[in-house]
């Protein structure tokens, strides 16, 4: 890194992504308007809510995750209290792992900042672990705050991701990508 952003494997070395993908609207399978504040999705909540749907996951596919957070977003995401508390539900470790390692997903994102429960849970190697692992480790991508409400109230959960990359050197995070569903 410098101290204008990352020196090697920024937001220029991605291509455009076209892709299948699907949406696993943990949130709605459990019919909560949203899921509680630092709930971690586990292997087990993704499975029950792929049945629910319908769907599965094949190897290569995106995967994005409906925790219902953006639904509190608003006009400008001034409810800042609100999403500060309820951004914190997301995937855990094992999770990341089934996804990638069995299920064979080459992107997991979702409608939180992070994609991941925080805080971290106790004995993790990084405040972050699910992003260590995905990124660090695996070269999987992570795609933050995708606004997925429409595609679960139309009960779309198999769809064509498109998604651009602004080429902005030294830039890493999510304000950099242009996604789109295609259903």
């Amino acid at each position: 890194g410098g101290d204008f952003g990352i020196r090697k494997c920024d937001t220029t070395t991605i291509p455009p992504i076209v892709n299948a993908a699907v949406l696993i609207d943990v949130a709605g399978w459990k019919k909560l308007e949203n899921l509680p504040a630092h709930y971690a999705i586990t292997p087990e909540d993704l499975r029950a809510t792929l049945e629910w749907e319908k769907t599965d996951i094949q190897p290569g596919d995106a995967v994005f995750i409906r925790t219902g957070v953006l639904r509190h977003w608003g006009e400008s995401g001034s409810n800042q209290d609100v999403l500060k508390e309820l951004d914190t539900a997301g995937i855990d470790l094992d999770s990341a792992r089934w996804l990638v390692e069995e299920k064979g997903a080459i992107l997991v994102g979702g409608d939180t900042s992070g994609v991941e429960v925080n805080p971290a849970p106790p004995g993790s190697k990084s405040f972050m672990p699910v992003h260590l692992y995905l990124i660090i480790e695996n070269g999987v991508h992570i795609g933050e705050l995708h606004d997925l409400e429409a595609l679960a109230r139309d009960k779309v959960y198999r769809f064509c991701y498109v998604a651009l990359v602004k080429n902005i050197r030294g830039a890493v995070a999510g304000f950099t990508m242009l996604p789109v569903a295609l259903h």
